[in-house]
């Protein structure tokens, strides 16, 4: 059992000890009888284990020192034993009629008895109160349990044994403490009292209690019992509902409640901004149906929509006209939702409206803005997705095909940057128009920002017709654009999904297109694609590739081989090609074919190219501490890396830095490359070449120089490409890689051969005086270590 059904024992003592009233416990604990007790003096029966103040005189001081402290001693029973006890001595602050008067609370110590003090086990009462669903209290009038049940140990969460000793007004907030002394006092000089408070447990936690308590008496002990039944979830509804309705009360839109009862609706509460949107006060209209606001013979289908869900007692949403007090119409957007009571019964309804007037006034103007690009006029991104939903929808009803076609300009950023914001512009305001002049009425133009547009085409006859149609608009698109006095020349790569082949749904169709105009950028832009399975596995590598080019970077999982360079007349290695491979963790060795155009479109080339100079720099470092001095190694430079702002200031930070020679560094720029913005390129070569490293041509050939061009760059090689090598026995190649050997001499530069792989070629560039090669046939690219061992151990062409 639980609960004692008896309370603690418990002595009124007056000022000078002497024993006024008792409880049965006492008799019950002590062993003595009524008229025993009757007199005593506590001395008698309690004796104090080294009582604090016992050099005061007098009882009175001395059970003022022991008040609301832990007091331990023995109890001497009626048949002589000596029972140890812990002792609460409490003034009776609650008997107002008695100043002066003292609880004496005793608890056994030797586990006699258990905490809660089952001295009478047998009365059924016990395990009634223990059962109740509320906390069961009895306290004294010096504010001390005598008796309690689990639950009120479970709402403190404390220990039984800590309950007696404590004054019940310390369970409660300091805020709440007076309110319960008050209470309390109250039961006893009225007979009860009701109050709700705050049970604050022994670890914080809060509980919110409605109290109930009545005098009484145990023995001829005055006391006041009671039970407290927990309303904390009824406290954070009531609390809900005040929020609930100060922010109806509050709120910028009008509500309305109704009634409902035998299919009538009748208006029992309007807020604030009902009044000011309709100009109705509630005591106007307060029983009124909310439709005298109605504007006959108008909105009835929205109005009949409202009838029918009120009617099945459910919610909806309508936007019709109503008319103001002053006669204004106005429109509101009107949401009806039925409310039920907890029977399930639906007996209101809340309706909120919403005055949208003035958004109706600029209805058709937002509409348009919503759905158009405000620089071109064309369809946005919203209106293509709508009408591409609804083509899908109609192509899968009646069987016919939808072409959906992703068009990037070219080199867009190139013209903003070379011509303004401005001429940008104008040139897409132009391919707007010829879009416009190539499509047909039925098929949507939309333009999704920047410089992506999309074609939306309905219904083509055949996949070849929409080939010659797309083909026909990049032509029409790449026709030059006169802006001012330039004349600028668009180019654009476009990509083509089909419905049903490429996707059956809005999403797929894009991700399609979007697919296969990234695989034409990436064939060489200004063509266009079809979308196929292979396509889409080809760009999801690339993608791949890009999200994973920069963690390579950062974890050092790239690598720096060197081919080395041999002179050709003396068989001498004197210096190497640095190219750069990725050893991927999981795909192994990555050539960079693979991954080179890749860091060039994302910009990561910026980073990787200052990887291979420092590293290329920490090769020539370690050739010259192996006393080679005239070794030179190339790197080879991006058109991206040439343009950068201050690259030769900070290359030449960076070789002082490492404290390499510039001339032992060569930087290679590919023909192509130069010739893209060879003015730009003259000025940067100019710096470079400024800062005294070595520059060369590579791929020299397969470009589109012009020998002016070639006189001004200020470079100290060409590199013969290796295409022009492949047979030297083929008279087109021997008379081309002649021309580029004497070309080069003539212009005073050394010339170097490179793939080269027999030794027909060796003899053929010997022949004619080649300066020097590279390739397999003398060595393929080395890791740094071979390749300075190579060099130790003087390693030459054989003759």
């Amino acid at each position: 059992m639980n609960l004692s059904p008896l309370p603690l024992a418990v002595f009124v003592v007056d000022a000078a000890g002497t024993v006024r009233s008792w409880n049965k416990a006492c008799e019950k604990l002590a062993g003595y009888g009524a008229a025993d007790i009757q007199g005593m003096t506590l001395d008698r029966i309690v004796e104090f284990d080294e009582p604090p103040g016992a050099a005061a005189s007098g009882a009175k001081q001395r059970l003022a020192a022991r008040a609301d402290a832990e007091n331990e001693g023995v109890l001497k029973t009626a048949d002589g034993q000596r029972l140890p006890v812990r002792i609460t001595v409490a003034p009776q602050s609650f008997d107002p009629d008695a100043p002066g008067t003292y609880s004496v609370i005793l608890i056994p110590r030797n586990g006699r008895h258990p905490p809660r003090y089952a001295l009478i086990q047998d009365l059924p009462v016990a395990d009634l109160i223990e059962s109740l669903p509320c906390v069961f209290y009895v306290i004294d009038q010096s504010g001390h349990l005598l008796l309690w049940n689990r639950a009120l140990e479970e709402a403190l969460e404390m220990q039984a044994g800590e309950l007696p000793s404590t004054n019940v007004k310390f369970f409660f907030d300091d805020k709440d403490r007076p309110l319960i002394v008050d209470k309390i006092l109250g039961a006893f000089e009225t007979g009860c009292s009701t109050h709700e408070a705050e049970l604050v447990s022994k670890h914080g936690k809060r509980s919110s209690f409605l109290f109930q308590c009545a005098r009484s008496t145990l023995g001829n002990v005055p006391v006041v019992f009671g039970t407290g039944l927990d309303i904390t979830a009824r406290r954070q509804a009531e609390h809900g509902l005040r929020v609930r309705e100060r922010a109806i009360y509050s709120s910028l839109n009008a509500i309305v409640i109704t009634h409902c009862e035998e299919g009538e609706h009748r208006i029992e509460y309007v807020n604030p901004a009902f009044e000011r949107i309709t100009g109705y006060t509630l005591a106007e209209i307060r029983g009124s149906d909310p439709r005298f606001m109605r504007i006959d013979g108008c909105d009835e289908d929205e109005r009949s929509r409202i009838r029918e869900a009120l009617r099945r007692k459910e919610g909806v949403r309508a936007v019709l006209r109503n008319v103001r007090k002053n006669g204004e119409v106005f429109w509101n957007d009107l949401r009806i939702d039925p409310v039920a009571n907890l029977d399930g019964d639906i007996t209101h309804f809340v309706g909120v409206i919403n005055d949208i007037t003035e958004a109706r006034h600029y209805e058709r103007r937002l509409h348009h803005l919503a759905h158009h690009d405000p620089l071109t006029g064309l369809a946005n991104r919203n209106l293509l997705q709508e009408r591409l939903r609804h083509a899908i929808e109609c192509a899968e009803r009646d069987g016919f095909m939808v072409a959906l076609a992703f068009l990037d300009l070219d080199n867009f950023k190139h013209i903003n940057d070379n011509f303004g914001h401005d001429a940008g512009d104008a040139v897409l305001r132009e391919v707007a128009q010829r879009l416009r002049a190539s499509m047909r009425e039925e098929d949507t133009i939309a333009r999704m920002g920047g410089d992506e547009f999309v074609l939306l085409i309905c219904d083509p006859a055949s996949h070849a017709e929409v080939a010659e149609l797309i083909e026909r608009i990049r032509r029409s698109i790449t026709a030059p654009v006169r802006v001012g006095e330039h004349e600028i020349v668009p180019g654009t790569s476009i990509g083509v999904s089909v419905f049903p082949d490429d996707g059956d749904s809005l999403e797929k169709m894009m991700r399609a297109a979007d697919a296969a105009m990234y695989h034409a950028k990436t064939l060489g832009k200004n063509n266009f694609q079809f979308y196929s399975a292979e396509l889409n596995q080809i760009v999801h590598e690339h993608l791949m590739l890009e999200a994973n080019l920069s963690r390579a970077i950062r974890d050092n999982e790239m690598v720096l081989d060197y081919q080395p360079k041999v002179d050709l007349r003396s068989g001498k290695v004197v210096g190497a090609e640095a190219l750069v491979r990725w050893r991927h963790p999981v795909d192994g060795l990555i050539p960079p074919e693979r991954f080179i155009p890749v860091a060039e479109e994302t910009g990561l080339i910026v980073p990787l190219g200052e990887w291979v100079i420092d590293e290329a720099c920490a090769a020539l470092k370690a050739m010259a501490a192996l006393g080679v001095d005239d070794f030179v190694i190339a790197v080879n430079l991006s058109a991206r890396q040439l343009r950068q702002r201050q690259f030769a200031e900070r290359l030449g930070e960076r070789l002082r830095r490492h404290g390499v020679d510039p001339r032992k560094l060569e930087l290679e720029v590919t023909e192509s490359h130069l010739m893209d913005h060879p003015e730009e390129a003259l000025e940067a070569l100019a710096q470079l070449k400024a800062l005294g490293v070595r520059l060369s041509i590579d791929d020299f050939g397969t470009g589109y120089s012009s020998l002016s061009h070639l006189q001004k760059f200020p470079v100290d090689y060409i590199k013969i490409d290796r295409s022009f090598l492949g047979d030297v026995g083929h008279d087109g190649q021997l008379v081309i890689t002649r021309a580029i050997i004497a070309l080069g001499h003539n212009l005073r530069l050394k010339v170097i051969a490179e793939g080269v792989e027999t030794r027909e070629q060796i003899a053929f560039l010997r022949q004619h005086e080649c300066d020097e090669m590279q390739g397999y046939y003398f060595s393929p690219a080395l890791p740094r270590e071979t390749l300075q061992e190579m060099v130790a151990k003087d390693a030459r062409l054989p003759d």
